[in-house]
């Protein structure tokens, strides 16, 4: 467990997953779920190589097949860890086991960096081989909030919400419009019982996780094309998720270079992206 700490917050990361499993203010109040296993046992996983489900948890590349589960396996790797300062690096590089599962070499780098009140995660997914990269990057930081229906979350632009329609994890194509002139959208568990809301096409890149009036937690997703919001039915958490990649559609051929929304990194090139996170007192 890697610890960054100032005057206004405790971050707790694990080597495994590079996963943050606690920040608390002074005041020792925890803003991340407690990873209680009655509902969902986990904090913040990274998703890597792939967001979401892929359909029939398989694809194909170059002729073969093969089986991934959601997410990606970078949640359950241990990462070569280092520590300076406000700031710690962690880094994932291919081995037999993500080989046997995804044909590729990579090297991941997540750092965090503390600031204040604000936690910046910088990703680089570098490209080490001698042919392109397929891959997604993703975040599923979930937030503690306690009596669901007393939060909301507030849009950094007055938003026409329009979601991305998905059955039993998967896209079905269909888009459908959700809320017109939002700014403020308040959370109830009846919003998540068909999955979790994938945003099109926001104007925003700055969303506000409120506790009645009061700014709890602020993520910032400049570099991230999509933007989910979910939780369990009756679970006391929220997760804020800046996605650049999606779910494969119920339709899907399969094959990872076909896969709507996949990025493809050149020979010796790496792809940069960063959000950040700032927890309010």
């Amino acid at each position: 467990m890697i610890q960054l700490k100032n005057e206004k917050l405790c971050v707790c990361i694990a080597e495994r997953g590079a996963e943050i499993v606690s920040v608390k203010n002074a005041a020792g109040y925890e803003y991340i779920w407690q990873a209680d296993p009655a509902f969902w046992a986990k904090h913040c996983p990274v998703l890597f190589p792939v967001c979401g489900r892929l359909r029939n948890f398989e694809y194909t590349y170059r002729g073969k097949w093969y089986k991934m589960g959601n997410h990606g396996f970078a949640q359950r790797k241990i990462f070569a860890a280092t520590h300076e300062g406000d700031s710690a690096l962690f880094v994932l590089r291919e081995d037999e086991e993500t080989l046997a599962e995804y044909p590729f070499r990579f090297e991941l780098r997540i750092r965090y960096t503390l600031e204040g009140n604000t936690l910046h995660a910088d990703v680089c997914v570098f490209n080490p081989d001698e042919e392109p990269l397929y891959c997604n990057f993703g975040s599923h930081e979930a937030y503690a909030a306690e009596h669901f229906s007393e939060w909301s979350v507030r849009f950094e632009k007055e938003e026409n919400l329009v979601l991305s329609v998905q059955e039993g994890g998967y896209l079905t194509g269909e888009k459908q419009a959700y809320a017109q002139n939002v700014r403020t959208l308040p959370l109830n568990h009846t919003m998540f019982e068909n999955d979790s809301l994938l945003f099109d096409g926001l104007a925003s890149r700055r969303i506000t996780l409120l506790h009645g009036e009061k700014e709890v937690v602020s993520v910032d997703f400049a570099p991230f094309e999509h933007l989910l919001l979910w939780t369990k039915p009756g679970a006391p958490y929220l997760c804020i998720e800046p996605w650049n990649g999606i779910p494969d559609y119920a339709d899907a051929d399969g094959d990872l270079t076909h896969k709507a929304g996949i990025l493809r990194i050149g020979v010796g090139q790496s792809r940069q992206m960063r959000h950040s996170i700032t927890f309010h007192d």
